[in-house]
């Protein structure tokens, strides 16, 4: 009865930790398509839901003034090649010192990896930056 319970524990604990990509760093999982010198992705997770691939990110903008960003999710399988077609970009305007939360869904449950395709392109001031040079500091 207690390996029944022991193994009922453990399999309750794995269906809930967080997806294995979720371990490494945001920029390994991030492709920029052009300098984000005032937003950058904070806070990033995946995890299996019903069998699919859910994406949560957190975008944060250092700026005083409103910002720009678009961004697109690529779903891999396991090999790492691509699954589905490209999703159209989404934009996302993030008021001055804002943060926002975003989720994307895996379309099938072929998709095991991912990569985030953020566009900044216009993410950029002649002001001086007060910001590290490198957005992603994990």
């Amino acid at each position: 009865m207690k390996l029944k319970l022991a193994l009922a524990g453990t399999l309750l604990c794995l269906s809930v930790m967080p997806y294995a990509a979720a371990a490494q760093t945001i920029a390994s999982k991030v492709e920029e398509q052009g300098h984000a010198r005032y937003v950058q992705i904070t806070a990033l997770k995946a995890t299996e839901r019903n069998g699919f691939l859910a994406v949560e990110m957190e975008l944060a903008n250092n700026d005083r003034d409103a910002q720009q960003v678009f961004w697109r999710i690529k779903w891999l399988d396991d090999a790492g090649f691509q699954v589905w077609d490209d999703e159209p970009w989404k934009p996302v305007r993030l008021h001055g010192s804002a943060r926002q939360n975003l989720r994307a869904d895996a379309p099938t449950v072929k998709a095991r990896d991912f990569r985030i395709q953020f566009n900044a392109s216009d993410n950029w001031s002649s002001k001086p930056s007060a910001h590290g040079a490198s957005p992603y500091t994990n």
